[in-house]
């Protein structure tokens, strides 16, 4: 059976051993602690550019949105002025044709022009409602002034006899149309016809005052105008 002899060891200690294992635990300890700000701070650096960032894109998207606001205005604008412009247009061209369409080569000597009467029936009343249209031959923005009469010549139930402005129901007690226009003037009355009265013709006449003195006459036959009332009507 053997025996088993102990040794003794002497190990040579430096005395400030455990200083230096101190100092480079402590230092190790150190370069973690460093490298770990480091990192962090590099991890955390981008986040201020980032918010930089889209506090510039919300900036830009809020500018985009208020001039696209002031576009859809000024755009809403231009429609507006071109639809008057286009109505203002519209209008004179309706003038223009307007003209053109009445005035005959007959009616160019005459300073203005009666346009054709135009006839509609009221049943309800048992009378006819007449509609007439006077206006300039010539270019210009003269004041014109005057004064329209009617008559109605037609036969009674003994002789011929003429309804005159005085016994057509109308906005005027005198019976007089009173004129005064730059362009045209409408002017409408209500016809009542006594009984046993047969129309024959509608006489207008219209008596200028200014800007010049002068008597326009025109005739119609009265059953043209009804007939022409009649194939109006839908």
């Amino acid at each position: 059976m053997s025996r088993h002899q102990h040794r003794t060891v002497v190990k040579r200690v430096h005395p400030h051993a455990w200083r230096w294992r101190l100092l480079a635990l402590l230092s190790t300890l150190s370069v973690c602690v460093a490298a770990g700000l480091w990192w962090g701070l590099r991890l955390a650096a981008p986040l201020p550019v980032t918010d930089d960032r889209e506090a510039a894109l919300r900036d830009q998207l809020n500018q985009l949105s208020l001039q696209s606001d002031a576009d859809r205005q000024t755009l809403a604008e231009l429609q507006r002025d071109l639809s008057e412009q286009a109505a203002d247009i519209a209008a004179l061209e309706d003038m223009l044709a307007f003209y053109r369409g009445v005035l005959a080569p007959e009616d160019a000597e005459a300073p203005v022009v009666l346009r054709r009467p135009e006839l509609v029936y009221l049943p309800d009343s048992r009378r006819w409602r007449m509609t007439m249209v006077v206006h300039r031959a010539e270019g210009g923005d003269t004041l014109y002034r005057g004064q329209l009469r009617l008559e109605i010549p037609g036969q009674g139930a003994v002789e011929s006899v003429s309804i005159t402005a005085d016994e057509v129901d109308s906005a005027t007690a005198s019976g007089v149309f009173p004129l005064r226009f730059r362009y045209l003037q409408q002017v409408q009355a209500v016809v009542s016809l006594p009984e046993a009265f047969v129309p024959e013709t509608i006489e207008s006449v219209v008596t200028l005052t200014e800007p010049v003195s002068r008597t326009v006459r025109r005739s119609d036959p009265w059953q043209d105008l009804v007939d022409a009332s009649v194939s109006s009507q839908p």
